[in-house]
Parts: C-alpha cells; structure tokens; sequence
C-alpha cells in the first residue's frame, strides 16, 4: 500500500498525483489499483479527463461518490472508474452481520455530463430515460455512527490518537482492498489482473446479472435526499447504493474464477 500525497487539494494537483501513482517505476508507483477517496462537483469539461482513467492499462480506479446526500462528484461519475457510496450497517454484540440500510449521506444521482456507460444499459439501470451514467456503483458501510476506527497522531478536526470516522472515502481503501485480494489470487493461478480482462465494472455488473444474490447485499431501505426514485434505495440498483455492499467471501471468488 503506497500513500500518494497532492501538494493541494486543487483537481490538478490530485489528477496529478493519479498520474504518478500508476506511472512505471522508479518514476512513479506502478500500481494497479487506485482508490480516490476524493471528489468535487461536476463540470462542464470533466468528460476531457476520463482518459486519465483508460490510458493507463490494466489499472482499477475507484472514487468516493461522497458524504453529502443526493448529488454527483467527479471523477465517481467517470464511467472507467468505480463510484462507491455508503451504507449504514448493523451488527450485534458479537459483530454479526444483522443488515444495511442506506446512508444520508451517500452521494448519487444521474450524472449531468457523462452518458450511461453499456454495463449499466445493459444492466437495465432504472429510471435512466436520460441516458445519464449512474453514480454509485456499488456500496460499503460509510456512516460514521457505525464507522472505522482509525489512528491519527498528527491530528484531524481536532481529534488525535484513537477515534472513529465514516464517509464514502472509508469505503473506497475497502472495496480496493477485495479487488487486490482477487488480482493476489488470480496472479498466483497464472491468470491476468482484473482490468487486464475487462474494466472492473463490466466484470461487477456482469456478476450482479449473473448472481446477484450470492455476491451483493441488496439495500431494501433509506433514502439520501428529497427527489424521490432518485434518492431512495430500492430492489436491485438504485441511486444511492448501486448495486449493494459486497458479500466478500462469495464476490472475491467470483471475480477470481472471471475468465
């Protein structure tokens, strides 16, 4: 895991640092996932920098769809990058798994510049008469009262040491995280890394057609926002948690055994 840092927070600055972070060695990172836990509004132009995202072969990019309820960031609304939004999860004393529900603070919505990419038309993405690429893609659990604990000496909003954080940027390490496990196991049985086969989302939206309840968790319920459909979660995909929160133990070994 290499932590690739922007002199600022400016949207150069960032698409730089991605750019050194899958440039070849010594030169650059070399990697092959990269998880944005970043994003901003759209604009006008953003379609002109989702090359960035095809040039560099054989990598996964994942972005934050954001922590602010119904609205669409980029670069999650790239149709090559794979747009995580939030859950709110339960589990019981024991940390057993007890259900999901949608977090208001997911970022989603129907984007404004993107067009709907084939594995979402062909996924028969709901109420998409715009032809609109939709945002998330998938989901994990992002509400910070049931978040992360992390570790922080330097400090962040006033807190140092041990506290606990959620947000979409939670999700996105996470979801690369089972995307890396895969590539580790696929590279050890001679195969080709997941992007070198298809871009991730093909592979995770062909997977939710094939074997949807075996792979996703589907979130039945919550909603991020005031615009109906839109903001609500529903059976199957939905704007404010994609296709669901992974059952990883099932998804992994799908993605191991892709072609």
């Amino acid at each position: 895991i290499v932590l690739v840092e922007a002199p600022s927070n400016s949207f150069q600055d960032l698409m730089n640092a991605v750019a050194t972070a899958v440039a070849p060695k010594p030169h650059g990172v070399g990697a092959n996932i990269v998880a944005m836990s970043w994003g901003g509004p759209e604009f006008l132009s953003e379609t002109q920098y989702d090359g960035q995202f095809t040039s560099a072969n054989g990598v996964s990019f994942l972005a934050a769809s954001g922590d602010g309820g119904a609205a669409v960031e980029y670069p999650a609304a790239s149709p090559y990058v794979l747009a995580v939004g939030g859950t709110s999860i339960t589990a019981d004393a024991g940390g057993n798994y007890l259900g999901e529900k949608a977090w208001s603070g997911s970022g989603g919505g129907q984007s404004a510049y993107e067009s709907e990419p084939a594995y979402q038309s062909s996924y028969n993405v709901p109420s998409d008469s715009i032809g609109a690429r939709g945002v998330p893609d998938v989901a994990y659990s992002a509400d910070p009262a049931s978040g992360f604990a992390v570790y922080d000496a330097y400090g962040y909003q006033g807190q140092t040491g041990w506290f606990v954080v959620g947000g979409t940027s939670a999700g996105v390490p996470q979801w690369s995280g089972l995307l890396a496990i895969a590539n580790g196991v696929r590279v050890a049985n001679g195969k080709t890394t997941l992007n070198a086969v298809s871009s991730i989302n093909r592979l995770l939206y062909g997977v939710a057609t094939t074997a949807y309840p075996a792979n996703y968790h589907d979130i039945l319920s919550g909603t991020n926002g005031a615009c109906g459909t839109l903001c609500t979660a529903q059976t199957g995909y939905d704007y404010v948690t994609g296709l669901g929160s992974p059952i990883a133990n099932y998804l992994v070994g799908a993605l191991v055994n892709a072609p």
